[in-house]
């Protein structure tokens, strides 16, 4: 099978960026995955200078890199361009969730959060730029989601990073378009991946908070609709279609149908309307 192209994908070792990765593997594209929890650069060299690629077990390169190192990303995306010559697409996909409510998630764990899916998101923008630039073309798929739409209780900064996101990309895209670069916002309704159980309740919820009764409430709503969401396999069929396509629309939201219709409707109805439609949804 030919080669389709060259993508760099973010958090590969689950979820969406997992299937993402094997599935544009097996169309032929040659693709680099990060995480933290990979090998580093040097364990995955060494590895394929004894046994061959093969050692991995996976058909995509997979590599240790923490996007809220700038340093980190800057030395992931050298690796690649070191051995493939350039960079054809991106898929920022990394992202983690603390859930509790803004008063007691404590100001580490917000940053932790910011850090790693708004700063993770812009660090390989800005690394990848420049080779973009240099060949006059390339694309960026930067993975939002619908809570930066319809913001989620009880995950306040997970909800501002992904509405962070848009404005980020949209801005990035007036700027780039003159250089053949495009940019495409994903944004995901509930999605059944290991995203629900990895998610981290706060350290500071005392006890006797006045939040834990609706914050418990609130969060098995909201588990319940991620596990009776897409499969991550479904939402990575339409990145890689996005990724495929010659001229890709600037935003898509791969979601069931009455969050896309939420979606929509959250732009018509008076605000106040459209929280009282959230609040009974979470049971909050």
């Amino acid at each position: 099978m030919p080669e389709r192209g060259n993508v760099f994908i973010t958090g590969a070792t689950s979820g969406i960026g997992k299937a993402c990765a094997l599935q544009l593997s097996e169309l032929g594209y040659r693709v680099y995955g990060t995480a933290r929890n990979a090998p580093s650069i040097e364990e995955l060299t060494a590895s394929e200078a004894m046994a061959g690629p093969a050692t991995a077990k996976l058909p995509y390169t997979l590599f240790r890199m923490d996007v809220r190192d700038e340093e980190s990303v800057r030395k992931g995306i050298s690796f690649m361009l070191e051995r493939e010559g350039h960079i054809d697409a991106v898929v920022n996909n990394a992202a983690i969730s603390v859930a509790g409510s803004v008063e007691e998630t404590t100001m580490d764990e917000v940053r932790d959060q910011v850090n790693t899916d708004f700063y993770g998101t812009l660090h390989v923008c800005r690394a990848v730029l420049p080779g973009m630039r240099g060949q006059r073309k390339g694309l960026i798929v930067n993975v939002g989601s619908l809570a930066g739409v319809m913001a989620i209780p009880f995950q306040s900064t997970y909800s501002a990073c992904k509405a962070a996101i848009l404005g980020l990309s949209e801005a990035l895209q007036l700027e780039v378009e003159p250089f053949g670069i495009r940019i495409v916002v994903v944004e995901p309704g509930d999605t059944k991946t290991g995203f629900t159980a990895n998610r981290r309740d706060t350290g500071g919820m005392a006890d006797g908070s006045p939040y834990t009764e609706r914050f418990r409430r609130v969060m098995a709503a909201a588990s319940k609709s991620e596990q009776e969401g897409w499969p991550a396999e479904a939402v990575a069929k339409k990145v890689v279609k996005i990724i495929g396509m010659k001229n890709p629309g600037f935003r898509y939201k791969p979601a069931m149908f009455l969050q896309r219709f939420g979606a929509t409707v959250r732009k018509i109805l008076p605000d106040r309307l459209f929280h009282q439609i959230l609040a009974k949804f979470y049971d909050v």
